[in-house]
Order: structure tokens, then sequence, then C-alpha cells
């Protein structure tokens, strides 16, 4: 696998990570994957936490599936954007 595929599951694991501990925080249970950080630290940054595992898997998958080529302005000239 190259490192384009891996920033993606990496990416998605996060962000399912993420949005799975709140869901099943906001229904009531307990999701030991992420829980262990309100126990050590709080309900305020086990929350903060999660919401940045799941901010941090977005980033994750946006930059990895970028362009990577030169930019191009199509939308003037077509010309390459430097």
């Amino acid at each position: 696998m190259n490192r384009k595929n891996l920033m993606t599951i990496g990416g998605f694991l996060l962000f399912l990570l993420g949005f799975i501990g709140i869901v099943v925080n906001m229904v009531g249970l307990h999701f030991a994957l992420t829980d262990w950080v309100t126990y050590l630290l709080g309900s305020t940054i086990g929350f903060i936490f999660k919401i940045l595992l799941v901010i941090t898997g977005v980033v994750l998958v946006i930059l990895a599936n970028g362009n990577d080529e030169d930019r191009y302005d199509e939308y003037f000239d077509g010309n390459a954007f430097k």
C-alpha cells in the first residue's frame, strides 16, 4: 500500500473512532477506546479529544486525496498557477 492509501484509511479510522465515541456517549453508554481520556482528565477534555479525533480524521483524508500535481488556474486561461 502506498502512503496515500494509508493516510486515507488512518483518517477514516480516526474519524470513525471519534464519531462513535461521541454518539455512544450521547446515548449514555461507555466506549472504552475513547472514554479513558474522560476518566483521566474529565468530561470536557474527553469531549474535546473526541472532537479533535473527528477533525484530525477529516483533515488527513482531505490531505491524502488532494491534488499532488501542479495547481492550474483553469478559470482564466488554463495555464499553471505559480
